[in-house]
């Protein structure tokens, strides 16, 4: 997969960066395995229907499956692009891929599950929300058993203490390569597009960590949508991100005019 991607990426070209991981290391493979490890884990969490009820069943956790599954991807190509801008493959990047793995691999299943639960909250929104009918005695499992109130709080923290495991890792990553720009002979775009994805990471790492406190705060408040506050505050990463590139972009153009 790698060796393909590669191949593409040298007709198309990466804009700014130029390729200097262009062979696959021994790191990387261990990497592609643990990645297809998770995608497998989330595969093997399906049980294998046995009767009707049961394929159906199947069939209505496909979408939780094939988010999780995206998501996984996603992560594995910001992975790749790494080691293939950069070519970096020293102990400071073991340690970071080291930890990035470790992350990947254990929040395979809370991933999962937080996907599940809102797709299935989500539904019976809907249905709700415009009068259909709906499995109400479901609805119920779901908000007292699945997640009750008492739990969301908890359930916030595990999923942006993993969003922020995530973030930190490609933070650090971003760093390691800034700081041996000389080294690695970085082109001045280079230089401003690596040091803006790090920056980036460590935004969206702010956000994660202001929902894990809003979220802790929960669970000393008698206030129940507090847990739900400690979700909606990812809603600010869409402009918090955009106005920084925009500010950061227009901060560069000044220096090099001057």
């Amino acid at each position: 997969m790698r060796a393909w991607l590669r191949n593409k990426q040298s007709k198309t070209a990466d804009y700014i960066f130029s390729q200097r991981g262009t062979e696959s290391s021994r790191l990387e493979q261990l990497s592609d395995g643990v990645f297809a490890l998770a995608i497998t884990l989330l595969l093997v969490s399906l049980e294998t229907p046995k009767t009707g009820d049961e394929l159906v069943l199947f069939a209505k956790d496909f979408l939780s499956f094939a988010l999780s599954t995206i998501i996984l991807i996603v992560i594995w190509y910001s992975h790749y692009l790494y080691f293939l801008r950069y070519g970096l493959r020293d102990k400071t990047t073991t340690i970071i891929n080291t930890w990035l793995l470790v992350v990947v691999l254990f929040f395979v299943y809370p991933l999962k599950f937080i996907i599940s639960f809102m797709l299935g909250y989500l539904k019976y929104l809907f249905l709700m929300t415009f009068g259909f009918d709906y499995d109400q005695q479901a609805f119920i499992y779901l908000v007292t058993e699945v997640s009750s109130w008492e739990k969301l709080p908890f359930i916030m923290m595990i999923y942006s203490g993993g969003y922020l495991a995530l973030m930190l890792s490609f933070a650090f990553f971003y760093r390691h390569a800034y700081k041996n720009r000389e080294a690695l002979a970085l082109s001045p775009e280079e230089e401003e597009k690596t040091c803006l994805l790090m920056m980036l990471c460590f935004i969206q790492c702010s956000v994660a960590l202001i929902s894990i406190v809003i979220a802790f705060g929960a669970t000393f408040s008698s206030i129940p949508w507090l847990a739900i506050l400690a979700g909606m505050v990812y809603f600010l990463l869409g402009p918090l991100v955009f106005v920084f590139e925009r500010v950061f972009r227009k901060r560069k153009q000044r220096a090099r005019l001057d």
